[in-house]
């Protein structure tokens, strides 16, 4: 099982009324929520971890889970309210204004949820998770602990305007992607991070530490991917012509590939050390699908597997 740990929220997407007036809809999001709820639509064994509300914004998150097949045993519900978000869409990104101050989700700690059963095989963090505490040290705390034991992975999906203390976020960072196995990041995410350094310069030495897999989205651009002594892996972008927006792409597409790998049962720390380029390169072009998918789609509204079947067997 794959379990996602992070946040979940109430991401408020613009739109028009009937009569033309600006205004905005609550619909379910979240990083590590949107990646648990498409790996669940496309078929794969998927939990979640994290805090939810109690109140009826949390009800709706839970629907969100548990109606896209997603284990929710570790869920914490809390008192706390829930964290909102209200999206600006943009050229290439949305852009996110948080509200999380003392919510469910930001408040969570491991204590909180029980214990790790034999079948989860790996872990994945990210997004606004890793940002503040308590659940930023809580992530860390956990990566530490499951090193060695459990696939580690880990999506920054930075929040440069969430990010009050830039240095510290860094540093923080810069730990955990030393941890992690499989490292997922776009050149947004790098340029953040580690300015001034290029795809192969980061590559090469996050592979160094000990990382199996490192991919790299760059939009309509395509995606790179670096394996342990191999040269530079690219993915072409799965074109549409009818974007609505991107909001949950980088998160459908992370989703699709562990999907994937999951159902070719090569999701074992040994098996992704050993992972051929082929391997993975069909990995990535499921999760390009999957991601051009939810382009055509208002919100994160990840695709099913059907609806991915159905399509990818369309372009043959």
């Amino acid at each position: 099982m794959i379990i996602l740990c992070g946040d979940v929220l109430i991401d408020f997407i613009p739109d028009k009324t009937v009569d033309g007036k600006d205004c905005y809809y609550p619909a379910p999001g979240g990083s590590c929520a949107n990646i648990a709820v498409a790996i669940g639509r496309l078929g794969g064994k998927v939990g979640f971890m994290g805090g939810i509300s109690n109140d009826f914004l949390g009800e709706k998150l839970m629907e969100f889970l548990e109606t896209s097949n997603v284990e929710t045993r570790y869920v914490a519900r809390g008192p706390q309210q829930t964290t909102l978000a209200f999206v600006e869409l943009g050229e290439e990104e949305p852009q996110y204004a948080f509200y999380d101050e003392n919510t469910v989700s930001r408040l969570w700690v491991r204590s909180q949820s029980p214990g790790f059963t034999d079948d989860v095989n790996l872990i994945h963090i990210g997004s606004t998770s890793l940002i503040e505490p308590p659940i930023s040290e809580a992530c860390e705390q956990m990566f530490r602990i499951e090193k060695g034991k459990r696939i580690l992975s880990i999506d920054p999906n930075c929040r440069p305007g969430n990010t009050l203390h830039p240095a510290v976020y860094r540093a923080r960072m810069s730990r955990l992607i030393a941890m992690a196995d499989i490292i997922k990041l776009s050149k947004s995410d790098l340029a953040f991070l580690m300015p001034d350094t290029s795809f192969d310069e980061a590559a090469e030495m996050w592979i160094s530490q000990g990382t199996s897999i490192v991919i790299i989205t760059r939009g309509s651009q395509g995606t790179l991917c670096y394996l342990p002594g191999q040269k530079a892996i690219t993915v072409e972008p799965d074109y549409i012509d009818d974007v609505v927006d991107s909001i949950g792409a980088g998160d459908t597409f992370m989703a699709a590939t562990l999907t994937y790998l999951q159902k070719e049962e090569l999701l074992t720390l040994d098996k992704i050390k050993s992972i051929t380029a082929d391997q993975i390169m069909q990995a990535l072009k499921y999760g390009s699908v999957a991601a051009a998918m939810i382009c055509q789609r208002r919100g994160a509204n990840p695709p099913w597997e059907q609806e991915v079947a159905e399509r990818i067997a369309s372009k043959k």
